[in-house]
């Protein structure tokens, strides 16, 4: 034997060396396996070979110390195993070898080696528990040797629940340690013993190739192989033994056993008692039983079959049956422990016959014969609570509840976690209160709780729901969500449940958490046709009609039921309409209007759509053609109000009143209180007869009846009402606002103006009819208050102008007044502005040579006389300005004059505007002041001559085109003509024509940002634009062309409003040479006056042109300071090369009545009279 295991670990040993690594890293770590193989084989002569070998390669190597640390142990060498250890301190220090070095070393101390044999002695008298804490005292869970790792994990595997770990542990360390034959017999046994067989034989067939080993591997594996019932692997289990241990003793009794069970394996009968066993074990109790009446023909004396058919038969609650079989079983059976078991399952059978037969009984009202077969099985079993719970059934058939309730209570006590016994409790409960049956419920365990958690979802689902649909009937959205929510977390499968829940989440605006309640029901019933005609509804109630229509055709149309096809062809109109709708608002009017006639062809309209399609030829003004679908309507629906109503406003729209008063005069509208929006509309028909106050009338009458909020119609009320009422329109108003939840019924009556002006501030989620009632409220209260504003402005023009001349500052105070007057708005207006030009520059001789007045005439008289000089001075000017004017919609004049000046004028102007298409138009004929310079605007005298001119004034008329149909885009466009006038001035000409376009590119309620391209074309009879006597000292090239791109920003809160504005603009300028002294008359009156025989009267300017880049900067705010004081501000910055005017302004504006609405977007201030054109 000794030789033998020498030769094999030889042999073992020269395979090894013919596979060492070449590399330096290899061969350390093929070294130090051979360590380890030698630590598990006891072989110290292969450690103390590898360790020779490891001390050449890597003598600092902590393993390597720490196995040579462990051979000096064993070889009772501690001064060398002291100096190991020492080494390892200095070359790992802290590291795990060093720990494991410290604990071996401490180990071989006697009072620790005193406490390791006592550890050892407890786990061998298997006090294990005391032996794991021994351990753990010694090496706190760590042991630090192979052999300690076995005896620690051998303890841990025999407590209760740690053995998995340990057959892990005991793996890795197998691997780490290959070869040692205790370890490999522990591990094999507790495979064994954890149901891990396969791993078991692995374990056992490598302990087979150990010599020492083999024969306890034999014996255990045969042990395990007489244990397995008879099968093919049985078989082939026992082939293998015998091919592994060919030497054993136990080979003969194998051989046997082989040789039973090939027989056993062949015949038929044994293999379908076989499958009889299988089919039971998976609990295919009908065909067990055939296969095993089948084995029974042939094994009739083999027990365990009759057992088996016991089994499948007491399964199928055949308990009789199965009665008998458990009785044969038992009186062949040989084995006392199987004897045992056939004898408890024949008393079982006949306990569960008794129960069956009595719950039988029970189901036929036979309470008498239950009561007394659930007696008889208590008596048999009095500790099993089935009879028990039996009789509890009886009492509660017969209506003892008290007596059914002790039972079932005494049930719960023998067993408190029977679950029949608390669902008859709860049956008693409920049938006294679902209150306190709920209750009952809540005083159970948690654990119990969970057992019966369908019992009590079915009762809060039920109380959930009821609280549910008492929110949705109170319209309470946010508790009906809650509850519903709570509801369809307990019944998520639940389709009307979830859609309850979707409809109030949309109801709240919470659309994304509504789509998600039902995705994740269709997820997970996607089929079903109840949930799909549930969401179909939903997506139909938020307009999603396409999706509608595709949840719906989820489900095979065989399996729709009649609710689901009436919703399909509901869902197809509405897609018919809004196909025709895309079409019409995309201006494809004959495309949407063939769609609807296609549907009324194939029978799938009806007259609404013929109603639709008379409004959309009512909208494009082809009111033959509506009248003639309205037509269409009567022929079918004779007494259709509103297809009458559509023929007159035909009629209306043509100009033929006469007509529709013949209609009316001949078959009046009856119209019930419910046809509110006809009768609105027969309001406007009396409105277009001329006949306000019956159209008033009848919309008081119908809102006086209306108990339901109908802001459209006290709207249109109010707007009947608001010329010549327009306090009632404003109460009007107010309800209108409450009807569409703007305000509260608190402030309607009597009236809060702060509240109803809080409630006209515009917001970007109004829809059409609150964005109307919003700007009508703001329009109204505004053109009924009356403000007064103090303003200031201070103009000035570029530094470069010329001092007396050119360069002049204004400083101009203005009080305006404006307050309701008839349909419009009236104002008056006083302004103190003056004017400085700042002093004449002079020559080196202090003389005054300035381009102005005469100052730089030359002329040589006939007497000889000198003629006269311009003195040193400055011009300043200083005057006001009185103006009143009245404008409405349509009509508009100011009239006003200047007071103070050299020069005083008479100012004014009318406007009228209007509606052409959708092209707006407007005319104003006006005589406006031209404030380009102090000369141009107030008048001045010539230094020398003392003659006054200048106060030129621009008389004409001017036409404005717009186009703005509320989009994007919008255009714009004027032509004026005009004569300029001034004292002593040379008349002049102006033609001006201008056009713009502008890009809304953000247009909400408290912001816009406009950008934009302006076009300007101006011609000049003549260039008047210097300050020689007869000049008008105002910007007149004879030809002028800008194109300008303006972009500006608005932005508005509660409390402030800003506007900044920017433009860019290139321009081109042309002028003629033309007379310095352009006035012929005064020419001749100035030679005669002072008898000039020569001069420069005559004197030419040279032509000019220019052309260059202008910019213009404007900024504005405004504050509200209270409901009734606001402060506002701005300035104005242009340049360019010809004319550069700019300015800045403060204001404060009071109201008399107070205003929380919007501020001004944008900010617009008042502009100077001197500045209106």
């Amino acid at each position: 034997m000794f030789r033998m295991i020498g030769v094999l670990t030889l042999s073992a040993l020269s395979c090894a060396v013919a596979a060492q690594p070449k590399d330096s890293d290899g061969q350390r770590q093929w070294l130090l396996e051979q360590v380890r193989i030698g630590e598990a084989l006891h072989r110290d002569d292969l450690v103390h070979n590898a360790l020779a070998r490891l001390r050449l390669l890597e003598p600092r190597n902590p393993d390597a110390l720490l196995a040579a640390l462990s051979l000096a142990l064993r070889e009772q060498k501690p001064q060398e195993a002291e100096q190991l250890r020492e080494s390892i301190s200095q070359v790992a220090p802290g590291s795990p070898q060093e720990r494991q070095a410290r604990r071996l070393l401490q180990l071989q101390q006697p009072e620790q080696v005193q406490r390791l044999q006592q550890a050892r002695l407890m786990a061998v008298t298997g006090r294990y528990d005391e032996a794991l804490v021994a351990y753990d005292q010694l090496f706190a869970g760590d042991p630090p040797s192979l052999e300690l790792a076995l005896d620690y994990w051998r303890v841990r595997g025999n407590l209760a629940g740690q053995r998995p770990d340990a057959i892990e542990q005991l793996q890795q360390l197998d691997r780490q340690y290959p070869g040692n034959a205790g370890l490999r017999q522990t591990l094999a046994s507790w495979l064994f013993s954890e149901g891990r067989n396969h791993e078991a034989l692995a374990v056992l067939e490598q302990l087979s190739r150990d010599p020492a080993a083999r024969d306890a591997a034999a014996q255990r594996e045969f042990d395990y192989l007489s244990e397995q019932p008879v099968s093919a692997n049985s078989v082939a289990g026992w082939q293998a033994f015998a091919q592994r241990y060919p030497a054993s003793p136990l080979l003969p009794l194998a051989g046997e056993n082989l040789k039973q069970q090939r027989t056993l394996v062949a015949d038929p009968a044994w293999q379908a008692g076989q499958r009889g066993k299988a089919l039971l074990d998976q609990e295919q109790n009908v065909q067990a039983e055939a296969q095993l009446r089948l084995a029974l023909r042939r094994y009739a004396d083999d027990a365990s079959l009759h057992g088996a058919l016991g089994v499948a038969l007491m399964r199928q609650r055949r308990y009789a049956e199965a009665n008998t079989s458990f009785r044969q079983a038992a009186s062949i059976e040989q084995n006392t422990r199987l004897m045992s078991k056939w004898k408890d399952l024949e008393a079982s059978s006949q306990y569960w016959g008794q129960l069956q037969k009595a719950d039988s009984l029970l189901e036929k009202q036979d309470l008498r014969g239950a009561r007394a077969l659930y007696q008889q099985a208590r008596q048999q079993r009095p500790e099993d609570e089935f009879a028990l719970l039996g009789l509890a059934d009886v009492a509660f058939a017969e209506g003892d509840l008290a007596g059914a309730e002790r039972q079932y209570l005494q049930v719960r006590r023998m067993v408190p976690d029977n679950e029949s016994a608390v669902r008859g409790l709860m049956r008693i409960y409920q049938a006294q209160s679902t209150a306190k049956a709920e209750a009952y419920l809540d005083s159970l365990p948690a654990a119990q709780q969970a057992q019966f958690a369908s019992l009590r979802r079915s009762l809060v689902l039920g109380r959930l729901r009821e609280q549910g649909d008492a929110a949705l009937q109170r319209q309470d959205w946010i508790t009906a969500s809650q509850v519903l929510g709570q509801a369809v977390e307990l019944a998520p499968d639940e389709p009307w449940l979830v859609y309850q829940l979707a409809n109030s989440l949309r109801q709240q605006g919470r659309d994304g958490e509504a789509d998600a309640a039902f995705a994740r029901l269709l997820q997970r019933q996607p089929a079903d046709p109840a949930t799909r005609y549930a969401h179909g509804l939903y997506l139909e109630s938020s307009d999603r009609d396409a999706l509608a229509r595709n949840t719906l055709q989820a489900v095979p149309q065989s399996a729709w039921t009649d609710d689901m096809h009436a919703l399909d062809k509901r869902v197809r109109r509405r897609m018919t309409l809004a196909q025709a709708q895309r079409l019409q608002e995309q201006g494809r009017t004959d495309e949407a209007t063939a769609v609807l006639e296609a549907g009324l062809a194939h029978g799938e309209g009806d007259p609404d759509d013929l109603l639709l399609m008379a409004d959309w030829a009512a909208e494009r003004g082809e009111h033959g053609k509506a009248r003639g679908y309205y037509q269409r309507v009567l022929d079918v629906q004779p007494q259709r109000a509103e297809a009458r109503l559509g023929v007159m406003e035909s009629w209306v729209a043509e100009g033929d009143l006469a007509r529709v008063r013949q209609a009316l005069a001949a078959q009046p509208l009856q119209l019930n209180d419910q046809e509110i929006d006809s009768q609105r509309r027969l309001a406007t028909v009396w409105v277009a007869l001329g006949e306000k106050d019956k159209a008033a009338r009848l919309l008081d009458r119908i809102a006086a009846r209306q108990t339901q909020p109908d802001p459209l119609l006290r709207r249109d009320a109010a707007r009947l009402v608001a010329a010549k009422d327009p306090q009632r329109a404003l109460d009007l108003y107010a309800a209108a606002m409450a009807d569409a939840q703007l305000l509260s019924r608190s402030a309607v009556s009597p009236r809060d103006d702060r509240a109803l002006t809080l409630a006209s501030r515009a917001k970007d989620a109004d829809d059409w009819l609150v964005r109307s009632l919003r700007s009508d409220v703001d329009e109204l209260y505004r053109q009924r208050n009356t403000n007064v504003t103090l303003m200031h402005d201070y103009g000035w023009r570029k530094n470069d102008g010329t001092p007396g001349i050119s360069r002049l500052s204004t400083q101009s105070t203005l009080l305006h007044v404006d307050t309701p007057w008839e349909d419009g708005r009236a104002f008056a207006r006083v302004e103190r502005i003056g004017m400085d030009a700042g002093s004449f520059d002079l020559d080196e001789n202090g003389n005054n040579t300035a381009d102005f007045g005469t100052c730089q005439f030359v002329g040589v008289t006939r007497s000889g006389a000198l003629l006269p000089t311009c003195r040193p001075g400055s011009q300043t000017a200083n005057g006001g300005v009185l103006a009143l004017g009245w404008q409405n919609e349509r009509w508009g004049f100011d009239l006003g004059t200047t007071q103070g000046y050299e020069v005083n004028n008479w100012l004014g102007g009318a406007i009228v505007n209007g509606d052409l298409g959708q092209v707006g138009w407007s005319l104003a004929a006006s005589r406006r002041p031209m404030s380009n310079s102090l000369l141009s605007f107030a008048g001045a005298r010539d230094p020398a001559t003392n003659v006054r001119w200048g106060g030129v004034t621009a008389n004409g008329a001017t036409l404005g085109l717009s186009w703005d149909q509320g989009g994007d885009h919008g255009v714009w466009a004027s032509l004026g003509h005009h004569w300029l006038y001034g004292e002593n001035v040379a008349d002049n000409q102006r033609t001006r024509a201008m056009a713009g376009y502008y890009y809304r590119a953000v247009e909400k309620a408290d912001e816009r940002v406009r950008v934009g391209l302006t076009l300007m074309h101006w011609r000049y009879d003549k260039d008047l634009g210097g300050y020689s006597l007869g000049q008008g000292g105002y910007y007149s090239p004879q030809r002028y062309e800008s194109i300008g791109v303006p972009v500006s920003y608005a932005w508005r809160n509660y409390d402030w409003s800003f506007l900044v504005e920017g433009s860019v603009s290139w321009s081109r300028a042309h002028s003629d040479s033309s007379r310095v002294y352009p006035n012929e008359s005064l020419n001749r009156k100035l030679l005669a006056r002072y008898d000039i025989i020569a001069s420069n009267i005559d004197a030419m300017t040279e032509a000019s042109d220019s052309n260059g880049l202008g910019y213009r900067l404007h900024g504005a705010f405004e504050r509200r300071l209270s409901d009734r004081w606001a402060l506002g501000g701005g300035f104005d910055w242009q340049h360019s090369d010809d004319y550069a005017p700019s300015h800045a302004m403060l204001y404060v504006r009071y109201m008399f009545e107070p205003w929380r609405g919007n501020l001004a977007l944008p900010v617009t201030s008042l502009e100077p009279y001197s500045e209106w054109r």
